[in-house]
């Protein structure tokens, strides 16, 4: 017999709205954890550049006068900036569940990120030099941190690694802060 037939035999198959509400429930966890999965298989070597990029700026720091530091920084970031565009392109945000616009989301954040943290140091003014090089560490420990606790877990895992060496290095090692932070940032 055909299978048809069998379901015609066995009468139409009930289910209870309770089941079917933990069905689609479950089937919603699922996709959810699906795109955190993929999501975070985008993010990574986006990580990995910045890691790199940070470990340089903060190299470029201990060995550099600090008349240079900032030029280094800039051009660092426009590079990190453009290297993570162009990874998350070729990741296809969409396809990890990303809105669409991502790209510009991205690029919007990153600037944003930049003129604020410009901002601060033109507001603030820091004279100690060791608070000029903790401050990016404890700014993206922060934001690495509320994205963990708000869409990806493992994100807040990473803050607490940015912020934990980084107030560490500011107050146990500050002679050799920047390349404290140079291994800190790589290790991320």
């Amino acid at each position: 017999r055909s299978a048809l037939g069998r379901l015609e035999m066995e009468g139409p198959m009930a289910i209870a709205r309770n089941e079917a509400a933990a069905a689609l429930s479950d089937i919603e966890t699922t996709q959810r954890r699906g795109m955190t999965l993929r999501g975070y298989r985008l993010g990574g070597p986006i990580l990995m550049l910045w890691s790199l990029i940070w470990a340089t700026g903060y190299l470029t720091m201990g060995l550099a006068p600090p008349e240079l530091w900032l030029p280094v920084w800039l051009a660092l970031d426009v590079v990190g900036v453009a290297g993570a565009l162009l990874l998350a392109r070729a990741g296809r945000p969409e396809a990890a569940g990303a809105p669409p616009g991502m790209t510009w989301r991205l690029l919007g954040g990153s600037l944003s990120m930049m003129v604020f943290a410009l901002s601060v140091f033109w507001v603030m003014k820091p004279t100690d030099p060791a608070a000029a090089m903790a401050f990016p560490g404890l700014l993206i420990g922060v934001i690495y941190a509320v994205v963990g606790f708000w869409a990806a877990p493992r994100y807040a895992l990473i803050g607490g690694l940015m912020l934990g060496p980084t107030l560490v290095g500011y107050f146990l090692v500050q002679p050799w802060l920047p390349f404290w932070m140079a291994a800190a940032s790589g290790g991320a």
